[in-house]
């Protein structure tokens, strides 16, 4: 596995790409093939091929070898603008994360409170 990806900083045709994958399993629930690729980049079917391994070398997808409609987004966090930025150019609102989430406090870290003691009624 690669380093992570980093939409901003990535070339702008692997983006791209990661963006047709989002938007046509959003859409149709499987992933586009590398000749659906080329067509939408208008490029050839070998450089979708390059652009899409690139992706998978850099572990952002993960590919079935044999399966064309097998690519899945494999580093969800990483992609997380990619994703939102193509919800919302297909009208789906998409909110931005609110933080990390604190994980449960265990019993050992709960304070210890001293047992109530039963207090008669004043009436």
């Amino acid at each position: 596995m690669g380093a992570p990806f980093t939409p901003p900083l990535s070339p702008p045709r692997r983006a791209e790409v990661l963006a047709l994958v989002i938007q046509r399993i959003i859409r149709t629930g499987t992933s586009p093939t590398s000749g659906e690729i080329a067509s939408a980049l208008s490029v050839s079917r070998q450089r979708a091929q390059q652009l899409i391994d690139q992706l998978v070398r850099e572990g952002v997808l993960e590919k079935t070898p044999g399966s064309p409609r097998s690519l899945r987004i494999r580093d969800l966090k990483h992609c997380r603008h990619v994703i939102v930025e193509t919800l919302r150019g297909l009208g789906i609102t998409a909110s931005e994360p609110m933080g990390d989430l604190l994980p449960p406090l265990s019993p050992v870290q709960l304070p210890v409170l001293p047992p109530f003691e039963h207090l008669p009624d004043p009436d």
